[in-house]
């Protein structure tokens, strides 16, 4: 249960994070995690969790689509155990 109650608190914060902006009378307005974060740092995130997520899809778990695309064929032309 605290576990869950951090990971909402740390989704919250990062929400927060992302929405907000910070402007002050000699900058333009930034987003608040670019002070946090800087952007180098969070682009190297970024290709981690897109090479983690590549290797997922490409390496996942195989799945029987078998029943799923003879369903789809019996949708489109018919059963072909009813066609004599």
């Amino acid at each position: 249960m605290l576990k869950r109650i951090i990971e909402i608190i740390a989704g919250i914060a990062l929400a927060i994070c992302l929405i907000a902006s910070y402007s002050s009378s000699t900058e333009p307005g930034r987003l608040l995690i670019w002070y946090i974060i800087p952007p180098r740092f969070l682009q190297i995130i970024v290709w981690i969790a897109l090479f983690l997520l590549a290797s997922r899809l490409v390496w996942g778990k195989p799945k029987d689509q078998s029943k799923y695309f003879y369903d789809l064929f019996v949708k489109l032309f018919g059963d072909p155990k009813k066609r004599k």
